[in-house]
């Protein structure tokens, strides 16, 4: 049989064009799927990976796994494990009966209520971690911004072994600090270390409550820490 040449163009697009169209058509139904069911569906995690735009799910009892490639990600309520991810966008975490694992390029992140450990790193933005809960549960505090003020609110006399790394550039108007509520030891470099790129000096404050059980690590640059005990 011969196929004519409109015709075999028609079935090149169609094959080029349409069939990954509707493939597409299909994951992004899947995505609204999950977003529209993350609050009642508890038969397991929550799993949303976007191209771009933002995440807002209420209620990840099983946990969730949240990734966007340019957006605000929001969380409620989530349970067994928290993973998120943006490469540009603000994360917010409203309570977590698990660990938390987030990351964003660019935009603040905030855990306003932890009860298992937290992980957070953003390249610029401010982080703000508050651990709930009973002093005794075990949990290890990762924090880390490139540019912006690091906060960490835990519970009296939870017992922390503390390592916090401050960096400030050469030229910067204003003056960072570590304000902390348990008695940290503090030093600072003498000199400007070029070894980054641009000049900077270090204030360093290390120091352990309690058995210091939980590893808490703080780092940034150019932006305040801020330790304190509820």
């Amino acid at each position: 049989m011969t196929i004519h040449k409109p015709i075999a163009v028609t079935l090149m697009l169609l094959l080029a064009g349409v069939v990954p169209a509707a493939l597409s058509g299909c994951d992004g139904s899947r995505n609204a799927r999950a977003e529209s069911v993350a609050d009642s569906d508890d038969s397991g995690p929550v799993n949303i990976h976007k191209m771009g735009g933002g995440i807002d799910v209420n209620d990840a009892p099983r946990g969730a796994n949240l990734e966007t490639m340019g957006g605000d990600i929001h969380l409620g309520n989530v349970g067994d494990f928290a993973k998120v991810k943006t490469m540009g966008g603000n994360v917010t975490v409203d309570h977590a009966n698990a660990p938390v694992d987030a990351t964003t390029m660019g935009g603040s992140i905030t855990i306003k209520g932890a009860t298992g450990s937290v992980q957070a790193t953003t390249m610029a933005g401010d982080v703000e971690a508050h651990l709930v809960g009973s002093s005794s549960d075990r949990r290890d505090v990762h924090l880390s911004s490139n540019s912006g003020t690091i906060t960490l609110i835990v519970p009296k006399d939870l017992p922390m072994d503390v390592r916090i790394t401050l960096a400030y550039t050469k030229g910067t108007d204003e003056r960072f600090d570590i304000i902390d509520h348990v008695g940290l030891v503090r030093r600072e470099s003498a000199d400007w270390d070029s070894s980054q790129g641009t000049p900077r000096k270090y204030i360093y404050a290390r120091g352990k409550v309690g058995s210091g059980q939980n590893h808490v690590e703080i780092s940034t640059i150019n932006g305040d820490v801020i330790l304190k005990q509820e």
